[in-house]
């Protein structure tokens, strides 16, 4: 089963990804963008060139077109638990780019594979500027505030059009039972 764990930056993604190796171990982990050689090249650039949005968008899908043939594909008999995906791909870029354009584009590059299951880490707009506070900000993150809050719920809107089943935590709760929840559902669904 594919499972897709997303939020906007300072969520705490990572930490759970992390805290999941543990518990899941015969689990597939994987990172979008940057997970593969050719992955970590285009993270680089996404988040450090100033680039077109366009530019943006195309290395994104380069991405995760590599991520799906070098990972995703050969491991799609196990279980994969992605800390962000194509729901974060569209989520992002439909604030420049036509929905349907974007799940014709990410189909292409994915072959149709999608995550079968999202766990969405939400937070409200005073913790993000606490927590965004503490740290430098890529080039995404200097978007600012209203731009990450819209790309939160455009993030619970993909995956309503996608009708991609998902599963909404408050990222303000304690990392233990944030943990708890996730390890819970990911347990009931692949029973």
């Amino acid at each position: 089963m594919y499972i897709a764990i997303e939020g906007i930056d300072t969520t705490g993604k990572s930490t759970q990804i992390e805290l999941l190796k543990n518990y899941f171990k015969d689990a597939v982990l994987i990172k979008e963008p940057g997970f593969t050689k050719v992955g970590k090249k285009l993270r680089e650039i996404i988040f450090n060139e100033n680039i077109h949005k366009k530019t943006e968008l195309f290395l994104f899908l380069a991405d995760r077109a590599e991520l799906n043939e070098k990972v995703i594909k050969p491991n799609y008999n196990k279980l994969i638990i992605s800390d962000r995906s194509v729901i974060s791909g569209i989520a992002y870029a439909m604030e420049f780019f036509d929905f349907d354009m974007l799940v014709n584009l990410n189909n292409f590059a994915t072959d149709s594979i999608f995550p079968e299951f999202v766990i969405i880490l939400k937070i409200e707009k005073e913790e993000l500027i606490n927590r965004l506070s503490k740290k430098t900000h890529d080039n995404i993150e200097k978007r600012g505030i209203e731009y990450l809050i819209k790309i939160q719920q455009n993030l619970i809107a993909t995956c309503k059009r996608l009708e991609i089943p998902y599963l909404l935590l408050d990222a303000s709760n304690s990392i233990e039972e944030i943990n708890f929840r996730i390890k819970k559902a990911i347990s009931g669904l692949i029973k």
